[in-house]
């Protein structure tokens, strides 16, 4: 019997749980993006809505990152120097969001309101990566267009999230 109790008190904070993560992300401007984020890390089953703005943030970091290590990889495979240009601009875009997410990642405990700031710096910084294709006498396309609008959208989320915290 106690075993039943305790399987179905589990089912029940889950789907709670669940409950949390879908409300939290239908308010967004990506539900669909915000809900697959946040269930592929196991850490937002025990999670409250600040603990979610702290995963996406986590998630941000992650692809701003992977971003940033693909900006590198594709210096090394070109020659072309306008290029070389607008990816060394994009490198230290990113850069400079990493260097702020860390900074922000130590004082997160004491000031979430901190990580939205960041997560606004990134969005910026990833049209200005962007941007830097698109302008200038050497217009085009960017190789990075995927990525940024997907770190763009992360850090949207973010903003979202710690917005619904009031």
């Amino acid at each position: 019997m106690s075993l039943l109790f305790l399987s179905l008190l589990f089912t029940l904070s889950c789907h709670s749980q669940a409950d949390l993560i879908g409300d939290t992300c239908k308010k967004t401007l990506y539900p669909d993006l915000c809900i697959s984020t946040l269930r592929s890390n196991p850490r937002s089953l025990a999670a409250d809505v600040k603990g979610l703005a702290l995963i996406m943030f986590y998630a941000t970091a992650v692809k701003a990152t992977a971003t940033l290590n693909q900006v590198n990889v594709l210096l090394k495979k070109t020659n072309d120097v306008v290029l070389i240009e607008c990816l060394e601009n994009c490198a230290s875009e990113y850069a400079s969001a990493l260097n702020e997410i860390f900074t922000a990642n130590k004082n997160v405990g004491s000031d979430i309101f901190a990580v939205k700031g960041v997560a606004a710096d990134l969005v910026a910084e990833t049209q200005d990566c962007e941007d830097t294709f698109a302008d200038g006498p050497y217009k085009r396309k960017s190789p990075l267009t995927a990525e940024n609008d997907v770190l763009g959208d992360l850090a949207g989320l973010v903003i979202e999230i710690v917005d619904s915290l009031g």
